[in-house]
């Protein structure tokens, strides 16, 4: 079990990748190089923020906590929203201006169903350092100073990275889904938990055949809610409230924790508490 509070992680500065600023507190982040890996952030988003229209080779969650986020022409999460956005779906451009003001949200980016995983911080800093000496990054594209072999200037920033740390052309996923899938959280009804005192749920949904599972669970002051050990990762961050895991350890608002597979865990609610639980299949490669 790891556990991270947002109190005590400082902010730090993202390499430009994309335009505009933005600024991270890297709460979680899981092992470098495992098809698993993992990173839970905050991040605090400029009104100044953009990036073209992209996919990923791996797997995103954001909530906003405060203030809305905007992925698209016209397509804002607004405070308390959930989006997936799943591997090999295009979105965006995304223009924070079209808000009007900042956006701070708990992101996290995980490995996908095709196995491609998640670069971890070090090898996102190192990839942009090297790529640096021989291009630039302006507004999310890679502008490279001499052409590659194939001809190519101009490359997705990110896209860029992996291929240069990976040694081969990224790939992609034939989408399971067409665009992000887009949740009004605060429009699900709790459900009260049968056999535990003041705990209710909101199951949000499970995604790919890799069994990726959402849910919001609430906790009234007192409440006990014993989460079983997975075959996957799980992952926890504290909406809202205050409490202890059953060893005592504390938990505070935008903490986050970290659950082995096979581990389990006990949460003791001392106000009350929303959760956001979230489970992490294993990645294998697609057939």
């Amino acid at each position: 079990m790891r556990l991270a509070h947002s109190e005590t992680t400082p902010w730090t500065p993202v390499p430009p990748l994309r335009g505009g600023t933005i600024e991270f507190k890297t709460l979680l982040e899981g092992r470098e190089g495992a098809p698993d890996n993992y990173q839970l952030l905050i991040a605090n988003t400029d009104t100044s923020f953009q990036s073209p229209r992209h996919r990923h080779n791996f797997d995103q969650l954001r909530h906003p906590l405060e203030g809305a986020t905007n992925f698209g022409p016209k397509r804002n999460l607004d405070e308390g929203d959930l989006a997936y956005f799943p591997e090999g779906t295009y979105y965006g451009p995304q223009v924070q201006q079209e808000v009007g003001h900042t956006s701070l949200a708990m992101v996290v980016q995980f490995g996908g169903p095709c196995g491609n995983g998640y670069m971890s911080r070090q090898q996102m800093q190192d990839g942009f350092t090297k790529l640096s000496a021989v291009g630039k990054f302006e507004a999310g594209v890679f502008k490279r100073a001499t052409p590659a072999p194939e001809g190519r200037i101009n490359q997705d920033a990110y896209e860029a990275i992996w291929e240069h740390q990976n040694g081969r052309p990224v790939s992609y996923s034939k989408p399971r889904f067409l665009d992000p899938v887009h949740f009004r959280e605060q429009n699900f009804d709790w459900q009260p938990a049968a056999s535990e005192a003041g705990v209710a749920t909101k199951h949000i949904g499970s995604f790919t055949e890799k069994g990726i599972h959402v849910v919001f669970l609430q906790l009234q002051p007192g409440a006990i809610h014993t989460l079983p050990p997975a075959k996957q990762i799980q992952i926890l961050f504290i909406k809202d409230g205050t409490g202890s895991l059953g060893t005592g350890v504390p938990w505070f608002r935008h903490s986050a924790i970290e659950l082995a597979p096979g581990e389990p865990a006990t949460l003791v609610a001392t106000t009350l508490t929303e959760v956001l639980a979230l489970a992490l299949e294993a990645a294998t490669i697609c057939s």
